[in-house]
């Protein structure tokens, strides 16, 4: 195990019990404050600080704060979602897995502030799909991973529809972004930390105005060229002998 692991996780325990303890005293009524976006992005750096991630992002000119988005990205490690809310200048929300809600304060918290409870096993599309209207309509962005699971071993897999018919239903564009580096550093499945780089790059926004749910299946496949191409970027820029 790498002597990175128990700090990070310790450093991360406490950081996520601090920033839930904060959510959670402040209360409903102010969970769509800005002081909530840096309560979490502070949690994510803890996390990432102590991980030894460096984070470099490339296309932040495609991202208006202001705007309001469906982020959606390859997925390579639980790091992911801690890398995005950290590095991307929004007002974040995530699709998030059912048993991060079951941890006690995390879940309550993780619900206060808007965040959406998936069963990735058998998902409840409308009540995912409530949520989401809400979350948007209060100005947040909405960070998914179509993919839904961490890749094993780094590849992209096949999108599912899920953030794209939210954004079609929505009307908001679709931003796409690629990351690569967290596997190396936090590998699915496996307990060992170790420190390195994570790119994160941004494509242009893939607008919705006009789309019907008939054109769900070509933007899915258009945002996952996009986030593929500039994947395989990455991994002949940082790892040469990677397969993409």
């Amino acid at each position: 195990m790498a002597w990175r692991t128990v700090p990070t996780l310790a450093a991360g325990a406490l950081a996520t019990l601090a920033s839930a303890l904060l959510v959670l005293c402040r209360g409903p009524a102010r969970a769509d404050s800005a002081v909530t976006d840096r309560v979490v992005r502070w949690c994510a750096a803890v996390w990432l600080r102590a991980a030894g991630a460096r984070v470099v992002v490339d296309g932040l000119e495609h991202v208006e704060p202001a705007a309001t988005y469906v982020v959606v990205s390859n997925h390579q490690s639980d790091l992911d979602p801690m890398a995005q809310l950290r590095a991307l200048p929004l007002s974040l929300r995530a699709l998030a897995m059912r048993e991060l809600f079951r941890i006690p304060l995390l879940g309550r918290a993780m619900r206060t502030i808007g965040m959406i409870e998936v069963d990735r096993d058998s998902p409840d599309f409308r009540q995912i799909d409530d949520a989401a209207a809400r979350d948007l309509a209060a100005g947040h962005s909405l960070l998914v991973y179509p993919e839904g699971r961490a890749s094993p071993d780094g590849t992209i897999g096949e999108f599912k529809d899920g953030a794209f018919i939210i954004a079609v239903t929505n009307q908001v564009p679709v931003l796409p972004a690629a990351i690569y580096g967290t596997c190396r550093i936090w590998q699915p499945g496996r307990r060992a930390i170790r420190s390195g780089e994570v790119r994160i790059v941004i494509g242009r926004p893939l607008h919705t105005s006009r789309l019907t749910h008939r054109d769900i299946a070509g933007l899915r496949d258009q945002a996952r060229d996009v986030i593929w191409s500039a994947h395989r970027d990455l991994v002949e820029t940082m790892s040469p002998k990677a397969v993409s």
